[in-house]
């Protein structure tokens, strides 16, 4: 199963998700700081980091800073008591996968864990339906006057100009993409992203198409809100 590495400064959730997580049949690695955090992703990369953001010696963002320079595509979900939606667009702006405030429910955790090695297409994960998985995962979507790479998770613009996509942000263009001007309904979006049982603040899905467009430029537009229902990508 997968090797899932646990950043969190709170013994007692250390030791809470160590139980939750192993009862899945993940194997599960601790850190106690940020330091101790870079450190274990240095010696053997996880399959997945759960990532507190109040931490000693680095704290979660300058964490996954670090990270994202070398391993866009490691799947990060940060969990963490900073839940305003200030702090989950944050988090979500600098790449993670999923923003988890604490206190967060059990079941939740492990929907979108499980819902992020979906999208990864992780090895020792149950298959997603055959209808939700891209023939072609690996190829490359075109969306105006950009491309987008999806092996690399980059987003390549007029003159080359690119921007780095994390996994969500790649299924979101994709599942639009391929529904060139038909609306895509916001349920749909967020079962398929964040996971069936996603009951989280539903305001991560309007936060994640704000970074999309910002990095479409002059393009923005292309992603329209069909205000109340989902969003259309507008060829």
């Amino acid at each position: 199963m997968a090797d899932i590495l646990v950043a969190d400064d709170t013994r007692a959730i250390r030791n809470a998700l160590v139980i939750l997580l192993e009862e899945e049949g993940y194997t599960v690695r601790l850190a106690s700081d940020g330091e101790e955090a870079l450190a274990e992703w240095r010696r053997k990369r996880p399959d997945m980091l759960l990532l507190d953001v109040m931490m000693p010696k680095k704290n979660g963002y300058q964490v996954l800073k670090q990270i994202r320079r070398d391993d866009p595509a490691l799947p990060i979900i940060f969990l963490s008591a900073k839940g305003s939606s200030a702090d989950v667009s944050l988090g979500l702006d600098l790449g993670s996968d999923d923003y988890l405030p604490k206190p967060f429910d059990s079941e939740v955790l492990i929907s979108r864990i499980k819902a992020v090695f979906r999208r990864t297409n992780h090895a020792d994960q149950q298959p997603a339906p055959a209808d939700a998985v891209p023939q072609n995962a690996d190829a490359d979507i075109k969306m105006r006057s950009y491309r987008i790479d999806a092996k690399r998770l980059v987003l390549v613009g007029p003159k080359g100009r690119t921007a780095a996509l994390s996994l969500r942000e790649l299924g979101l263009v994709r599942k639009l993409a391929s529904h060139p001007g038909e609306v895509v309904l916001r349920d749909a979006l967020l079962s398929e992203l964040w996971g069936l049982n996603f009951s989280g603040n539903t305001r991560v899905l309007d936060q994640t198409i704000l970074k999309l467009r910002k990095k479409f430029g002059k393009d923005a537009d292309c992603i329209e809100t069909v205000h109340g229902i989902g969003y259309r990508y507008v060829p």
